[in-house]
């Protein structure tokens, strides 16, 4: 009883707390929080993402990286290459606002790309890849690749791509975001 009586006025306090706390992906992400039971570490609270956080972090991501990549200049690229960077963002714009991410369940504690989950959902880099170049490339790139930071994969077919997107690869990592 008394434990009770101090866990509810640490609760009461604001000292003891689950964060338990929606946010659209545009005001940022949300995280909840494992409490642990007491222990003489110091480390009693430890955050963890749930899958509908990781996706409003990763749409804030996108969204962010969307802005950042229309508002750069492009008047030393070709126009052929800026029709495909308009086309491209707009590909991008429409796959964040799906929300339909792919869950990586091989590394679920870390943050690592997927380029393509057991489920079939791509990435912002597959989406794109697929919308563009097509499924079966892809697939393929999953295949050998599928944890794989996009700068590290030298196949011809992706640089091909990178090339002919109307972005650069630098560009390409920034859509890719961090490592899981």
């Amino acid at each position: 009883m008394k434990t009770l009586v101090i866990l509810a006025g640490l609760v009461a306090g604001g000292l003891f707390s689950t964060g338990c706390q929606q946010n659209s992906a545009a005001e940022g992400t949300a995280a909840s929080f494992l409490i642990r039971p007491v222990s003489y570490k110091p480390a009693a609270v430890e955050p963890v993402l749930s899958v509908a956080d990781e996706h409003a972090r990763i749409a804030a991501h996108l969204q962010y990286t969307e802005d950042v990549l229309r508002h750069k200049g492009t008047r030393g690229m070709p126009s052929h290459l800026r029709r495909r960077r308009y086309r491209t963002l707009k590909l991008l714009h429409a796959y964040w606002t799906t929300g339909l991410f792919p869950i990586d369940t091989e590394h679920p504690a870390r943050r690592r790309p997927c380029l393509m989950d057991r489920d079939g959902r791509v990435c912002a880099i597959g989406y794109l890849i697929e919308q563009t170049a097509g499924h079966e490339l892809v697939e393929q790139l999953s295949q050998r690749h599928r944890n794989d930071r996009i700068e590290t994969i030298k196949t011809p077919e992706l640089l091909h791509w990178v090339q002919m997107s109307g972005l650069t690869m630098e560009e390409c990592v920034m859509i890719q975001g961090l490592d899981r």
